[in-house]
Parts: C-alpha cells; sequence; structure tokens
C-alpha cells in the first residue's frame, strides 16, 4: 500500500508554513514520514511543487488539479501511486500514530473508503481510498466540491466507518487526528511538546 502525506496547504490560517513547523527538534512532515516509515512499501507527497522536500528524499508529485485543497491532493495521489490502495494523512498531523495507522489498514480491505468515524465527524486525512474513487474524485472537483468526506457519499463506492471506540486503546487522547491550522492549535501542539 502506498502512504500518501498531502502537503499543499497554504497555511493561510497559521500565517506560516507549517509543514515544515519545528516541533521538538523535527518538523511537522517529518512527524508523519515517522510515522510512515516501516508500514508503507511507498511513501508519496503531493505538493504545489517539489523543491521544498527535495531534503526528505521521497517521490513528490505536484498537485494534478492545483487548488482545490485536500480533495485536488487525494485525487493526484491516487491517480500516481504504485498500489490500489492509499493511507492519506496531512502534512500538518505531528502526532500520527502508527498503531492509529494500522487499525484502518486493517480493515482496509473491508471497502473502497475505509475511514475513522469519531462521534459523526469524518476523518478524510487518516483514511484509505482505492483508485474506485478517482473518477468521483474528479466529478466532485469538476463540481467545486472541495470536502473529502463528500466522496462518502458517492452511492457507487463502498464505505467503511470505524467508529471512535476503536482508537482508543491505541491512542486514547486521539491525538493521532490533530493537525495545526491555527495559532489556538500551534499553541496545543508547543504545550504537548513540553509535557
Amino acid at each position: 500500500m502506498t502512504g500518501l502525506i498531502i502537503a499543499g496547504g497554504k497555511s493561510r490560517r497559521l500565517g506560516i508554513d507549517k509543514r515544515f513547523l519545528d516541533l521538538g527538534g523535527r518538523t511537522c512532515i517529518q512527524r508523519v514520514l515517522d510515522a510512515y516509515r516501516g508500514i508503507f512499501d511507498e511513501i508519496l507527497v503531493v505538493a504545489d511543487a517539489v523543491e521544498p522536500f527535495q531534503s526528505l528524499g521521497l517521490r513528490v508529485v505536484v498537485d494534478l488539479i492545483p487548488g482545490r485543497a485536500a480533495l485536488g491532493g487525494l485525487y493526484t495521489g491516487l491517480h500516481y501511486a504504485a498500489s490500489e490502495r492509499v493511507f492519506a494523512a496531512a502534512a500538518d498531523m505531528p502526532w500520527i500514530a502508527p498503531a492509529a495507522i494500522r487499525i484502518v489498514l486493517d480493515q482496509s480491505l473491508a471497502g473502497d473508503i475505509v475511514i475513522p468515524d469519531l462521534d459523526g465527524k469524518l476523518q478524510p486525512m487518516h483514511a484509505v481510498y482505492a483508485k474506485a474513487c478517482l473518477p468521483f474524485l474528479r466529478t466532485l472537483v469538476e463540481a467545486g466540491t472541495l470536502k473529502v468526506q463528500e466522496l462518502c457519499n458517492c452511492p457507487e463506492l463502498r464505505v467503511r466507518r470505524i467508529p471512535r471506540s476503536a482508537f482508543t486503546a491505541a491512542d486514547p487522547g486521539l491525538r493521532s487526528f490533530f493537525n495545526i491550522n491555527t495559532p489556538d492549535d500551534l499553541a496545543q501542539a508547543k504545550k504537548w511538546i513540553s509535557e
């Protein structure tokens, strides 16, 4: 399976490039990469440009449909992935844990989309997607829909939702699903680092 890191974010709400934000001596994207190593046969970064990521030594592909947020990044990653399925996470998820990833991977064949559902809040950037999603992603992009969650409403796709209870033993605080979007999120991240 391919581990996909969606790294095209503009960090508008935060005002700084969160992908390379240093948290305890490692950048956000390095923390995601560290969680992926040893799990995935292929790791692929989807970004708006190749250059910033060259030092990571990974394959980086540029968004096929720029300006379409995570939806466009997911489309691009699925398109280029060597495997039939990808696990997708965002580059600004510094506490993503291998144990939480494996919970999703253990059910990866149960649907075209295998996605955590935390009390009704879907987690599209901690989920598995099959290449069967590609035409539906394209349709959503062309319709101007940017929410990946909308993909789960396509009746042609099989969706497996994993409840919150499946993650509580491996990740009691559910930090694997935390991402940094705002100054408050950054403050929380720094607080956790100092604990």
